[in-house]
């Protein structure tokens, strides 16, 4: 067999299986779209169902938990304020506020979500103080610490000219700053006060992507073929 024959078989071998690898992908990632096509549509199975205080101490898994609603009762650290930036609420800018409060039978420390706080155009309300000091029960909704968003680093969460205004939540940086160890949930206040509002948080549909994806794949297994099938010519 010529050498040429043999890097002509080589490359016939190397597209059926790009042909192949592509379209498999391309399955694949559809299936992912009707998966989570299927969970956005979903609704929770644990929305307005109330979980004891002691359920959520002794927690093992914390996924049983998310959604659900607790009455809990202890106290607020103090100067553990902190603003979450850019949160919308009915197409109008604002902050999330966040603070650290201690459980009073496990002294367990969890981070909640106090309410929302516009803002708009008045960037000034953005200093605005508030005090939690007098707050000691709560209802408050169970859920996971909010996401850090990929294309900023760790080390970048703060505003520079406003330390209590964050990007991010950074939950290492809180321990640290206040030695105390916190816990993975959060806890999101169901009855603001203080001219703050509960800002229902809707899950994005990003499902569609994964058709995008299966778009890609499939192109890059009709290239391939393509070029398979010049070689035959």
């Amino acid at each position: 067999m010529k050498l040429t024959n043999i890097k002509d078989t080589a490359f016939i071998i190397i597209l059926a299986a790009i042909i192949i690898s592509c379209f498999s992908l391309g399955i694949w990632q559809i299936d992912r779209y009707s998966e989570k096509k299927q969970q956005h549509n979903t609704p929770s199975i644990n929305a307005d169902v109330n979980v004891e205080v002691s359920e959520l101490i002794l927690a093992q898994n914390n996924e049983a938990l998310l959604d659900r609603t607790v009455n809990i009762s202890g106290s607020f650290i103090n100067d553990s304020i902190i603003k979450l930036d850019n949160r919308m609420f009915n197409s109008t800018y604002g902050v999330d506020l966040f603070s650290l409060f201690k459980e009073k039978s496990s002294n367990k420390v969890y981070l909640v979500n106090m309410g929302w706080h516009e803002v708009g155009n008045k960037r000034e309300k953005l200093k605005q103080h508030f005090d939690f000091s007098g707050i000691h029960s709560l209802q408050a909704r169970i859920a996971n610490i909010p996401s850090k968003p990929p294309f900023i680093s760790k080390e970048n969460f703060q505003d520079e000219k406003q330390q209590d205004l964050w990007i991010f939540i950074n939950k290492e940086y809180l321990s640290k700053q206040h030695a105390l160890q916190i816990e993975d949930l959060i806890l999101i206040n169901l009855e603001p006060g203080d001219q703050l509002k509960y800002r229902a948080v809707v899950k994005d549909d990003n499902s569609f992507m994964h058709i995008l994806y299966a778009i890609q794949w499939f192109l890059f297994a009709l290239f391939a073929l393509f070029g398979l099938t010049k070689i035959y010519r």
